[in-house]
């Protein structure tokens, strides 16, 4: 099927005058009609973030682990071309506040979903356009071993701090909560990004599952006070989720429709003069379910609680070997020729 020439219908308002993310701005046209079309207006968005990235997982035994402390062995590896970025390490699995198995299932899918979406659009604005540069959010008094609790910005009636890092919440001055402020919004991600001399601040908010954005909130609770922390900086709203939550799964391929929802939270924030990007997770819920899984299992194995392999198991006359995602078993057996009695070996790196 071939189209006639689109219709390009213009566009209600400029954000800026040197905006940096003209091609991942929701364009609106109107397809011709051709034989199962309507002719009716659609929206649309050229490309995605491009960022071609993959997750690894790591038992303790994997060789990237090989003579590292245990809280810094890398249990779950985020890939980028040639750069390794570890996501989930034993640290950062042991400091958890939710609890490591059924009862918190969705804290750890939200919690990776933020990992690896603030990774991905990481990579993205570092590698975007050769004029434009990151970084700046913090000043001299940032220190990085004791960044928790740490004030970003602050007015009379706004503070944005971080709270775990690299999270962060906006509180408001309301002479209710802890010393007269209470928490109005937190923050999956939050990025200063600098281009031809204007700063612009992208605000990032990862979702799994249904789309159940109030546009009204993020105006009112986020970027209003934003606006107070940062009057001279232009915002964008990071919209970082499963490609099925945005696109309209028939016209995916063909014309990349978005769906209502976006479409309603890109008008609505437009009209306050805030971008929108709609980015999509590279992994399946399956592949979230996937890591979910493995981190449980790793979690009760340092704990040294009994737990359940789901993985592969590779059995021969001689040997056993239970492989539970890292690239080295989890647990290998040697059977005796004489006994007959199988025996737990320790295990080799792969190298």
């Amino acid at each position: 099927m071939t189209l006639e020439k689109d219709t390009i219908l213009p566009s209600k308002a400029r954000l800026t005058s040197h905006s940096p993310f003209p091609d991942l701005q929701p364009a609106v046209w109107v397809p011709s009609k051709t034989e199962g079309e309507t002719g009716r207006q659609i929206y649309s968005i050229r490309r995605n973030h491009g960022v071609n990235g993959q997750y690894k997982l790591h038992n303790l035994n994997d060789a990237i682990n090989d003579d590292m402390p245990l809280y810094d062995k890398v249990l779950v590896e985020y890939v980028i071309n040639d750069c390794h970025y570890p996501i989930f390490t034993v640290g950062n699995l042991l400091s958890q506040t939710y609890p490591i198995d059924s009862n918190g299932e969705g804290n750890i899918l939200g919690d990776l979903a933020e990992r690896i979406s603030r990774r991905v659009t990481k990579y993205f604005l570092q590698h975007w356009d050769k004029r434009g540069k990151t970084g700046g959010i913090f000043d001299q008094r940032f220190d990085p071993k004791n960044r928790d609790d740490f004030i970003v910005a602050n007015t009379s009636d706004y503070i944005l701090k971080i709270l775990r890092y690299p999270n962060l919440i906006i509180l408001k001055r309301s002479k209710r909560g802890k010393f007269g402020y209470e928490n109005i919004k937190e923050l999956d991600g939050f990025f200063d990004y600098r281009f031809m001399s204007k700063r612009h601040i992208l605000v990032l908010e990862s979702k799994l599952e249904k789309i159940n954005v109030d546009c009204n909130d993020l105006i009112n609770n986020l970027f209003n006070p934003l606006r107070h922390l940062f009057p001279e900086a232009q915002f964008h709203y990071i919209l970082f989720t499963d490609k099925y939550s945005v696109y309209s799964r028939s016209k995916t391929n063909r014309f990349r429709q978005i769906k209502e929802i976006p479409i309603m939270i890109y008008e609505r924030l437009k009209e306050e003069g805030i971008g929108s990007l709609f980015f999509t997770f590279n992994e399946s819920r399956e592949d979230f379910e996937k890591i979910k899984n493995f981190l449980i299992v790793q979690y009760r194995a340092i704990k040294k609680m009994s737990f359940t392999i789901i993985g592969k198991t590779v059995l021969s006359e001689k040997e056993l070997m239970v492989f539970d995602g890292g690239e080295t078993p989890h647990i290998k057996l040697i059977k005796d020729p004489s006994s007959g009695f199988w025996k737990e070996v320790p295990l080799r790196h792969k190298k």
